[in-house]
């Protein structure tokens, strides 16, 4: 059990982190699972690459995993904040049974 929570958590952080890079500099990135080191990473793709050559395509649609957020997400919008942004989506992650599940699949335990 302590396994899969380390993976999620992994899953969280990788996955806020990318978005934030995505946001402030619109390059996308494919989250996948490491096994070697049973961390989740994140690996920038070039523009053209199709979300199907990716494990978890990081893109403009993230919103709609995470779901709605309680901060600005909108790099023009003067209240944006990195660090705030990437709290509310770990938190939203944590607490989502299809980031949940998400993981999990990823990581091979589903």
């Amino acid at each position: 059990m302590k396994k899969e929570k380390n993976i999620h958590e992994s899953f969280c952080n990788v996955y806020a982190d990318a978005v934030i890079r995505y946001i402030v500099t619109g390059v996308n990135e494919d989250v996948s699972f490491d096994e070697k080191t049973q961390r989740f990473v994140s690996t920038p793709v070039d523009e053209f690459t199709p979300p199907s050559h990716c494990e978890w395509w990081i893109g403009d649609d993230w919103t709609t995993f995470v779901g709605p957020l309680d901060c600005p997400t909108d790099l023009a919008d003067p209240k944006f904040s990195e660090e705030p942004l990437k709290n509310a989506i770990v938190f939203a992650l944590k607490k989502s049974a299809t980031g949940k599940r998400m993981s999990h699949i990823l990581a091979g335990l589903d």
